[in-house]
């Protein structure tokens, strides 16, 4: 820090930014004074002057203030003009504004932000009021106008085919009357979930507007002004979007457009599953490694036809700012543009380019532009693998001394942004393929070199000379197949695949702390080495010469030094032996650092198991998914959810690219991320979809060790292709029968109820399913459970029938109501035989079905239980503990108590 202050300062308002973001009042005051002591004390230990520590701790306060100033203002003002609401939203009402970005079409959805001007309620009484003036802008008669311009997400659900072709004529700076229900964005409804409010809100977006048909848009003036550029913009990437269609067809075009234009729309989802098992999406964001490769090809360009150094580097810097605006401006785009533009103009003025300052200047500049990219993922990646280049490269390719120039080079730079980025990949995607350095190390390369370059080179030549652009498109074709073929192969590859639970964050700064102390002590071991090896050899004055490029001590540390300023001097003593001591303790400090990386990985990849069993029912919509996960660590999961979908002949323009899907959005990240490495059994009740429809998805990620299921069949073809996959798969297929018991450990033990008596043959099929569903009571550590699937009242009294023949009079703490709380389920002998303490239902929030019955709610509660539901209370996780009640919390609600005696 004292010979880079800026850098000191950097991360000082870095931490100052997050305080604001994580605390408030008292909180944020107290966690900033306890900062500000310890920058004290490491500065004063470190011998910082006074005027630095100062500097840095006005830069810790300044970037916490103006993170809560900026916080503070980003609410919405609809609410003063439309009044509060009990029921968080608005019916029937019209927004008028310009739009603010692109419109997204996908099947029957057209999407896109809106910036609200005006607004009135009242429509359909005033549909036939015609368009007036106010300050000059058009606005719709009635309207109120906001005291300042507010987004707010619009999705328009299109009613016809040809309607896509209408939404697909709107554009950004139209200016447009849009009637629509407005509503709040959903929050996250499981621990841990994506939350699509809070990421909304770091947007400044606070409401989800939904309109009916393209219909329900009315366009009042066509885009004007700045706006028309940035719309000309757009339409310049949908056109060369197209162009990528024509020349790279199939799976490929989604692909080129996200590598090209960093449009991630069209890209195929089981192709980005790959790249991401493999950890080789980064290649489709554009980030350093494209503006790098876009700015030195201007360069290449320029100097080829003549143009003079100092002029081609002026003239590459005013090229940036458009490339970065065609790619789509993402924040790892935004941070490589900042940089490539400021360390252009420092070339051009012979000033020293020192790539940690450059790399904290554009932070900062992004961070005061808008303090919310600190939330952004491709904010921290992109700033944290390219610090961790600059810093930890040479260090590394010294390391690697034992390989050739260009191959420890390249080994070093993929190796470095792979060890610092795990942290952050295992914390957001809970994943990391054992194959990925290698991939990167071979794919990265040929993708740079002739995908990136000839991709762009036939997307220019398509758009004036198509047979050229496709001779120039047919050998990244090959190389794109390549990479699909290794993609899809080494995502395959299950050993390869380890899935983590999210670290916290102290464990993340204490990985990346011990690697960096852990690289350095081993690079001055490594460098040690050479010196001796050399001074074995005999040095004298050609030894000093071919060791003086190799110990300068600001190198290390990422400064570009000329060798003859007075600053350079040698990390080592020519003429002897490195410092003795220091040198002796160095095996010592690599030992520790190995050590502590080794134990933080075991920690984070295999958490302390907690005594207590825990029953997590999912919010999962209307459908089940249950994970439980037994005393010793073993994980079953009941059900695993299912979207239903209804499409009828003739509509497959409805159909989406990336549709909502439970397993694969809701139930498989909640899996991953809470550390579940493999399910020792998957129990699937019965085959309706709405409790199968998710299980592929878990399949496909997770190893399933047992697959039980009520040993029928319903006739559907994806059920049958579920069953198939977890066949090939490897898993053991169950069906147990009344009276089956199965012990997952010594303190958990699952007595199955039902079905009974159903299996003649070799899977029948049944195509009603409720009455067949898997049933089972389940004691742990002492508690007992009742799991019903979807069962009726006749299912039910048939279970009552053989319990009261066995004599089992066993009563239940927790029961898992069954059929989402139907009337036809839960009926009133069915409740008094278990007398649950706890009730449970899984039901989706405003479905069709009327679940759960009231009737069915009043007969649980008159009984004296508690009654828990993913509708209103969200995620609801059940403790047991050998020693004490079951206790249960909630997502929503804030509810966290033991059930009643």
């Amino acid at each position: 820090m004292k010979r880079r202050p800026f850098v000191g300062f950097t991360v000082c308002w870095l931490a100052g930014a997050i305080v604001a973001h994580l605390y408030d009042g008292t909180q944020m005051a107290m966690v900033l004074v306890g900062l500000a002591l310890l920058l004290f004390a490491a500065g004063r230990l470190a011998g910082l002057p006074g005027k630095t520590l100062l500097l840095f701790g006005l830069a810790l306060g300044l970037a916490a203030s103006y993170g809560t100033y900026r916080d503070a203002r980003n609410f919405s003002v609809l609410p003063d003009m439309l009044g509060e609401t009990a029921e968080g939203g608005y019916s029937g009402i019209q927004l008028e504004g310009t739009m603010a970005g692109a419109v997204k079409i996908d099947g029957d959805l057209a999407m896109f932000e809106l910036g609200v001007e005006g607004v009135r309620t009242g429509i359909e009484e005033d549909a036939n009021d015609a368009a007036v003036l106010i300050d000059g802008e058009a606005a719709s008669k009635g309207f109120v106008l906001l005291p300042r311009t507010e987004k707010v997400v619009v999705r328009v659900k299109l009613a016809a085919e040809d309607e896509q072709k209408i939404a697909a004529s709107w554009g950004r700076g139209d200016r447009v009357a849009v009637s629509v229900d407005l509503e709040t964005p959903s929050e996250a409804r499981n621990f841990g979930a994506f939350d699509y409010r809070d990421y909304l809100r770091d947007k400044r977006i606070h409401w989800v507007a939904r309109a009916a048909g393209a219909s329900s848009l009315e366009l009042l003036e066509p885009s004007h002004g700045g706006l028309r550029l940035l719309r000309r913009n757009d339409d310049l990437r949908a056109l060369l979007a197209g162009k990528l269609e024509q020349l790279y067809p199939g799976i490929g075009a989604g692909y080129m457009q996200g590598l090209l234009l960093g449009l991630q729309d069209g890209l195929d989802p089981e192709t980005y599953i790959n790249f991401a098992r493999l950890g080789m999406t980064h290649v489709l964001a554009i980030s350093g490694m494209h503006v790098g490769l876009y700015v030195g090809a201007v360069l290449l360009i320029l100097r080829r036809s003549g143009v003079a150094k100092e002029t081609s580097l002026v003239a590459a810097l005013c090229f940036v700012p458009p490339y970065v605006l065609l790619t789509g401006s993402s924040p790892s785009a935004i941070r490589a543009g900042i940089m490539s533009m400021i360390g252009l103009y420092a070339a051009r003025r012979g000033w020293l380019k020192d790539g940690l300052h450059i790399l904290c200047l554009a932070a900062l500049l992004m961070l005061l532009w808008d303090p919310y990219y600190l939330t952004s993922i491709s904010f921290q990646l992109s700033f944290a693998v390219t610090a961790g280049i600059i810093v930890l490269t040479r260090p590394m390719r010294r390391i690697l001394f034992f390989l050739p120039d260009k191959i420890a080079t390249g080994a070093s730079i993929s190796l470095v942004a792979d060890l610092v980025s795990f942290p952050l990949s295992i914390y957001y995607f809970n994943q990391y393929s054992l194959l990925g350095l290698a991939a990167n190390l071979i794919l990265v390369p040929l993708i740079s070199l002739i995908s990136i370059p000839l991709g762009t080179v036939s997307l220019i030549l398509g758009t004036f000379w198509m047979q050229g652009a496709e001779w120039a498109a047919y050998p990244v074709r090959l190389l794109n197949a390549i990479v699909f073929w290794c993609a899809d192969g080494g995502g395959a590859v299950r050993w390869a695949r380890t899935l983590w639970a999210s670290p916290s964050p102290a464990w993340i700064a204490l990985y990346l702390s011990v690697l960096f102390a852990g690289i350095f002590a081993l690079e001055r071991y490594a460098k040690a080495g050479a010196l001796n090896r050399t001074a074995d050899k005999g040095a004298g004055s050609g030894a000093r010469e071919g060791l003086s490029g190799l110990a300068p001590s600001n190198e290390a540390n990422g400064d570009t030094l000329p060798l003859s300023s007075e600053r350079f001097v040698p990390s080592v003593r020519y003429g002897g032996m490195p410092d003795s001591r220091r040198n002796r303790m160095r095996p010592w400090l690599i030992a520790l650092c190995v050590c502590l990386l080794a134990g933080l990985l075991t920690a984070a990849y295999r958490p302390k198991n907690d005594p207590a069993g825990l029953v997590q029912m999912l919010d999962v919509g209307q459908g089940d998914a249950i994970l439980i996960t037994t005393p010793s660590g073993k994980h079953l999961l009941v059900d695993g959810g299912g979207t239903i979908t209804f499409e009828r002949p003739g509509e497959e323009w409805r159909r989406r690219l990336d549709p909502y899907e439970v397993g694969r959005d809701v139930v498989v990240p909640l899996l991953k991320k809470r550390g579940v490495h493999r399910l020792d059994a998957v129990i699937l009740t019965h085959g309706d979809r709405d409790h199968y429809g998710g299980l592929l998805a878990v399949i496909d990620e997770i190893p399933v060790e047992r697959f039980i299921m009520n040993g029928t069949r319903s006739g559907r073809e994806d059920l049958d292709e579920l069953l198939a996959a977890a066949m090939l798969a490897g898993s053991d297929v169950y069906a147990p029968q009344d009276g089956d018991a199965w012990s997952p450990d010594e303190r958990t033990t699952l007595e199955f109820l039902n079905p009974s008596g159903v299996f003649a043959g070799n899977l029948p099929e049944l195509e009603e399913q409720n009455e067949y569903s898997v049933a089972f009571r389940m004691v742990m550590n002492g508690h007992s459970f009742v799991f019903t699937g979807d069962i009726g009242g006749a299912a039910e009294r048939d279970i009552l029938k053989r319990l009261a023949k066995r004599g089992d009079k066993g009563t239940a703490e927790v029961l898992k109501v069954g059929h989402h709380g139907s009337k036809h389920s839960s009926t009133e002998d069915w409740v008094k035989h278990w007398s649950p303490e706890l009730s449970i239902i899984s039901v989706g929030a405003s479905n069709t079905y009327g679940h759960p019955n009231e009737g069915v709610v009043d007969r649980l509660e008159q009984a004296g239980s508690l009654v828990r539901r993913t509708d209103l209370h969200g995620e609801i996780q059940i403790e047991a503990p050998s020693d004490a009640p079951i206790r249960v919390r909630t997502l929503l609600g804030n509810l966290d108590e033991s059930a009643p005696k």
